[in-house]
């Protein structure tokens, strides 16, 4: 049995995260529990010969964060699970569970001109790792949300029918986004969105 997934969003005027969606699935037991993920990188063409150039076509190409505008970069995700029941006389447990998790990260990349400043040229690939290690921090948010979710469901215990494991699966699901999505901002906020390890570029 199939059921609809839960989505959600985060994000920053700089650097941020977003994109969520849990898909439930029922499935049959399998004999291990698996946890997957995915990591996608994806880079979006910018293009200028200075860096007021570079600023404007960031503010304008970079990807759409949760709050409608653009950052300079983004990390998504989309995580789903799987889940087995073990039905028993007189009540149901959990039986088995696999995560997975395609965590996309999308920074911006140039292809400078020979004649491009060389300042210029090593600020701006400066600025871009400085922006792919801020997207670890949103990375490992979703990562650590996922390993909670499995503690917490490992906890669940006996339930009175095999509906009420789903019903239960389900309340640590949106518990899982909320929390995620508090941590997230959290992070933003000590961050600055990215600006007190980035700086601004240019």
């Amino acid at each position: 049995m199939r059921r609809p997934g839960f989505p959600s969003a985060i994000g920053s005027p700089l650097l941020g995260s977003g994109l969520v969606a849990l898909a439930l699935t029922l499935a049959a037991c399998a004999p291990a529990p698996r946890d997957e993920v995915i990591d996608e990188s994806e880079f979006y063409p910018v293009s200028g010969r200075t860096g007021q150039d570079l600023r404007f076509a960031l503010n304008r190409l970079g990807p759409e964060n949760d709050q409608g505008g653009r950052s300079d970069a983004v990390t998504r995700w989309r995580f789903e699970y799987a889940f087995g029941v073990a039905p028993r006389a007189r009540s149901c447990a959990l039986g088995t569970l696999d995560t997975k998790a395609v965590i996309t990260t999308i920074l911006p990349r140039w292809m400078p001109d020979r004649g491009a400043p060389p300042d210029l040229v090593r600020r701006f690939e400066d600025y871009v790792t400085c922006a792919r290690l801020h997207e670890t921090g949103h990375r490992r948010i979703y990562l650590d949300g996922i390993a909670d979710f499995r503690r917490r469901a490992g906890a669940l215990g006996d339930h009175p029918s095999c509906q009420e494991v789903g019903e239960a699966l389900d309340a640590l699901a949106l518990d899982l986004l909320a929390e995620v999505q508090a941590a997230q901002r959290g992070y933003e906020e000590r961050t600055d969105h990215g600006y007190r390890q980035c700086g601004h570029f240019p």
